[in-house]
Order: structure tokens, then sequence, then C-alpha cells
């Protein structure tokens, strides 16, 4: 087995081919926004180089190398590298499938990646659906410019300034590092996949990290450490299943009722006169949990969901509450650790198991598809114990005594405040750099779980948002126009979703010194992972009647695939009116219909002013005084 380390310039020396046995391409918005985040940190650091993975291929006969392990990766840096100008003819091919090759010697073909999107909105792209949407994905990612400090801002690769994105280009053609390992060419592919699956998985940075806090523990503490520890990395189960073994005995963990945290009792627990050991990582790691999986009363159904960050991560914002310094990207996990001036493992565990058990009850959730857009539910819910004994969920601010069923309608203050967390979680998707949350966690655990009050939650998210807004607003200020008049798609994703936020507040307030224009148009919706701007008149319209399409009163937000079957379509045709439909959008919907189908420059002038003021008394429509 030959392994070498080759950077990305070094790696398109040669061809590859994806065989037919590999699957088609999958990655979607997180992950490539993760590796252009990765890299484009990376870059700041010029003279270091950056590890990005391993290639496992075998060499064919004709000199093409075929792709063992790490398609997705290399197919991804393939359209990286040509959205950056780096490459300009493919090196990547894919086995039997022509649909795919003729979208890769189009793409090469053409001049911008711009140009091609635009050609694949006029043509069937269904059998190459991944690859169209990776390529727009990297257009308009999200990137940011110094996460986890004041002066972070949010640029894509076409709105960055064009000498730091030549230094990433060069940083990404000389600096990343593919570790490609060439299998012999008598290999047996199938006993390989055989092979790699059997031996187990490498240990994950987080593991390694749980062993170095357990060294120094005694026997006792270590079983308690990490029945906790196994406990809260599983961050798609609720805590109290997950710890049923300490819900259920003497000093019950969650208490008598399921619905709060003794923090004592981890002390407890530990209480030991065993001595310290010597032990190994590997022997730390054979240390047994303790967590016992949901009792044979639970109802494993009634708590599937998805949480909206991953154990690494979560593990980065309790690491932030000993150093404020702390970079929320769980790629520094250990090194964190290593940094930070010893830590008392028990204390930090028993701040973790707070942490955890707040960001159960009072972080909203999803239930669904993640990869729909469309499908998603957000819930919010907190443990009870019901009238058999058994744990049960319901919404996190209900106030009956009954026992509820699987629809329990949300009250107002839990409309409010899932409302405002989905907000925030949709637009600052990434599960890394998640700084509202670890603000927002840190508000709560200020406080014991039983004297958190949702007023106070509301008007901190309140707050959160509004001082987002105004640090946005003075990032992007313009003496000439107001700053978010005219950015096109380069607008903060941001923004659309506090307008929708704002209409919806005002909609079920309706202050009488307030005049918003169509707020009895807005209804009920959700939030969701809508990540494309869509102009309402389309953009072949920019140069007729001095209209300028990029004006914010002719955008809303959308899907990716809701804008390619959009595209091009006449206002009147887009104007169908559908439960659901976000605030602005449904309102630009009833202006076009109420003007038989007319969209023009006065439309957009017209509601650009009804956004502007909408913002400006933002202030008073959520009731804080500035």
């Amino acid at each position: 087995m030959n392994k070498i380390n080759k950077t990305i310039s070094q790696i398109w020396d040669d061809n590859y081919v994806v065989p037919i046995y590999q699957r088609n391409y999958a990655w979607g918005e997180e992950q490539i926004t993760q590796l252009l985040q990765d890299i484009y940190d990376a870059s700041k650091t010029e003279d270091s180089n950056y590890f990005i993975g391993s290639l496992v291929v075998m060499l064919r006969t004709d000199g093409i190398f075929e792709v063992i392990d790490g398609q997705q990766r290399l197919t991804t840096l393939h359209l990286i590298c040509k959205k950056l100008g780096i490459l300009n003819q493919s090196h990547l091919s894919y086995d039997s499938r022509p649909e795919v090759e003729d979208f890769f010697n189009n793409l090469f073909a053409s001049k911008s990646c711009d140009e091609f999107l635009e050609d694949c909105s006029k043509r069937d792209t269904r059998k190459i659906y991944h690859l169209v949407e990776a390529l727009d994905i990297l257009e308009n990612a999200s990137l940011h410019t110094n996460a986890g400090h004041d002066d972070d801002t949010v640029v894509s690769l076409n709105s960055m300034d064009e000498r730091v994105r030549n230094r990433m280009a060069e940083y990404l053609n000389n600096n990343v590092i593919l570790v490609r390992i060439i299998l012999p060419d008598d290999t047996d592919v199938a006993a390989y996949f055989e092979i790699m699956n059997n031996r187990g998985e490498q240990l994950q940075e987080h593991e390694i990290v749980k062993a170095l806090m357990m060294k120094s523990l005694k026997k006792n503490q270590r079983q308690v450490f990490a029945t906790i520890w196994d406990a809260c990395s599983q961050m798609n189960i609720p805590i109290q299943r997950s710890l049923s073994s300490l819900r259920n005995n003497n000093d019950p963990i969650f208490g008598r009722e399921y619905d709060n945290l003794c923090e004592d009792c981890i002390h407890k627990y530990s209480l030991s006169d065993s001595k310290e050991e010597l032990l190994s990582i590997d022997d730390i790691l054979e240390t047994k949990s303790n967590m016992g999986f949901a009792s044979n009363d639970d109802n494993p159904e009634e708590t599937e969901y998805n949480a909206i960050i991953d154990f690494p991560n979560f593990l980065m914002l309790v690491f932030k509450t000993y150093d404020s310094n702390c970079q929320l990207n769980s790629n520094y996990l250990q090194e964190t650790y290593n940094n930070l001036q010893r830590i008392d493992s028990m204390d930090f565990i028993g701040k973790m198991l707070k942490y955890r058990t707040v960001f159960d009850r009072f972080v909203v959730k999803t239930t669904g598809s993640e990869g729909d857009d469309e499908y998603i539910h957000w819930i919010m819910k907190k443990p009870y114990k019901d009238n058999k004994g058994s744990l049960r969920f319901r919404n996190t601010f209900s106030t009956a005594n009954d026992e509820p069923d699987e629809n329990e309608a949300e009250n107002d203050v839990q409309k409010r405040i899932v409302k405002q967390l989905s907000m925030l979680q949709v637009t600052f998707r990434n599960k890394k750099y998640k700084n509202w949350l670890f603000d927002y966690l840190q508000f709560l655990c200020d406080s014991k779980i039983e004297d958190i009050s949702a007023v106070k939650i509301i008007e901190f998210l309140d707050k959160w948002m509004l001082k987002f807004y105004n640090q946005l607003l003075k990032d992007t200020a313009d003496s000439k126009v107001w700053a978010f008049e005219s950015l096109g798609v380069d607008t903060p994703h941001f923004l659309f979703n506090f307008i929708d936020y704002l209409y919806w507040v005002e909609s079920r307030n309706q202050k009488p010194e307030h005049h918003i224009s169509y707020i009895d148009e807005v209804q009920d919706f959700d939030f969701k992972y809508y990540n494309s701007v869509e102009h309402h008149l389309p953009q072949s319209y920019e140069n007729i009647d001095e209209v300028n399409i990029d004006n914010i009163g002719n955008l809303f937000l959308i899907s990716r695939s809701g804008n390619s079957s959009l595209n091009d379509k006449a206002p009147k045709e887009k104007a169908r009116i559908v439960q659901g439909l976000s605030p602005k959008r449904r309102i630009m919907y009833t202006m076009t219909q109420n003007s038989d189908g007319v969209w023009n420059r006065k439309s957009i002038e017209k509601h650009c002013e009804d956004i502007k003021e909408l913002l400006k008394i933002s202030s008073d429509i959520l009731n804080i005084k500035v």
C-alpha cells in the first residue's frame, strides 16, 4: 500500500474515475459549506498546511486512478477548484453515467459557474440534481470571516474581496493536503471494504478528550462520568431516557417528577473511597457506563427527533464557558482542551449535564426529513411523569394538567418561542459557530430550571435578534442609500427571516398606532431551511423600465428546488397563494394578484418602503425599549 501526502495541485496531476459500484454524489449544504469554511479558516494562516482527509484509490491499466474511498470529498473539491479558477479542465469522471460526464464536460467548457447554472435552469437536470445543487451552494454558501468575534461578517465566494478569494484559491491549491493511498492492483475491493467495516472506526476527538478527562478520576467517579458523558453524546435521544438508571434510583437526578435537575446528585453518586488508578486510554474507554437506556414503560416513538447540533460542537459550547475566546468549532476540540487550564472533570460533567438538560427542554428540534426543506416540523418538549409513573413528554410551555395526545396544540407562548428559535436555526444552520445558541444556553443556565421564565426567554431572544440586526445594519451602512436596499442575492438571509418574524409578531398584536400594509394577509407559517434568493420579477427583466430587480422589494427566500422551478416565470404565474407561505412572500403575491398580475418598478418600490417602515419600528413591535 502506497501512502503519500499530496497537495490539491498535485492531486490534479492525475485523472480519477468513480466506478459504477460507488453511489452517486450526495453531499448537501451542510457538508459543502463546512468544507468551504474549513478551507477559508485555514487559509488565514498561509504558511501552514491543512490536512483534509484521505483518498483511497487503485491504479487502472489505462493510468487513471479508480476512487475506492473519498469520492464525495474529491467531487466537491473538483467543483470548488473550478469555481475558484484553479482548474480549467476536468480530471474526474464517473463510470457508466453519461449525464454526469456531460455535466463535467459542459461545466468546464463554460466561461463561469454562473453561466453554467443559468444554462442548467433551462434543461432537465433531475439525474444530476445533487451536482447542480452543489454548484449553487458553492456560489452562495455563507462563510464567517471571524466567527465567534464581534467583527464577524458573512460573505460568499461571489461577494468576498477578490484578494481574499485569490488567497483562498492559492492556499487550497498549495497547502491543502489529501493523503492519497494507492492500493495494490491485485486488491480484492470487496474484501477491502469488508476489512474496513470490521476493523472498527478510528477514535474520534471527543472520545480522546473523554479519556483525558477521566484519566485522573477514581473508579467510581469514572463510572459516573462515563455514564453521563455517554448519555449526553446521544443528541437525538432525550437525556431523561438515556439516563433512566439515574432517573429511577433513590436519589433521582431529574427529581421525582422527572422535570428538574438535582445538581448535587452527581457528587453523591461519585463518593467513593477507591484509590486512583493509572490506566491507559484504552483501559479508560473500556469503563462501563451505566446508562440503562429507556425503561420498559418509556415510549421511544414519542421522542424521535433531530437535534440542531452534534455532540462534538455541543462540547465546544460547554468549553466556551471556561474560556470566552474558545472557537465554537469542533475542529479545535482537542486543541481547545489542551489549551485550557486544568479543568475539574466532575465539575465539567455536571455543567455539561445541566447544559444538555436545558438544551433538551428549551431548544427546538425537528421531526421529519432533514433533507426535505418542505416537510420538517419544529418541536420543543419537556419531560413529565404520567399518572402511571412513566416518562412522557409534552410541549415545554404547556400549562394543561390533563394527559396530552400526540397532537397537543401549542399555546401562544410556545408558538412565539418556537418561532424565535426556528428563525435563528434556519438562519444559522451550520452546526459549528452557533454563537446564538451559546448566548441562549448561557442565559438559561444562569437560573435554576424551575425558575426559567417564558417571558424572559422571549425578551432575551428578541433583544438578541434586534442587536444582531443593528450590528448588521452598521456593518453594511452606506450613507447614500439604505444598507439593504439593493443587495440582490447577497442580501443577508437573516434579514429575510427577521422581516418574516416581525410581520408575524405584528399580525398577532396589531398595535393601532402601527400602519403596516397588508398585515391582515399574514397567516401562520413555519420557518424552513430556505437558502436561495428568488427574484419575483425575473432577472431577465433587468433592463426593462429601469427596474432594479435586486431591490429587496423584489426578493424573497425559497428552497433551491423551488428556485429552479420558478426560474424565469412571470410574477403572475408565480403568485399562487398556498398555505404556509412566509409573510413577505405572501404579501408580494397578494400585491401581484390585486394588480391583475402586474408586478413592476412601482410595486417593488412600494414593498421596499413597507419593509423599511416595518424595520424602523421593529423595537416597538417587539416591545423593546431602546
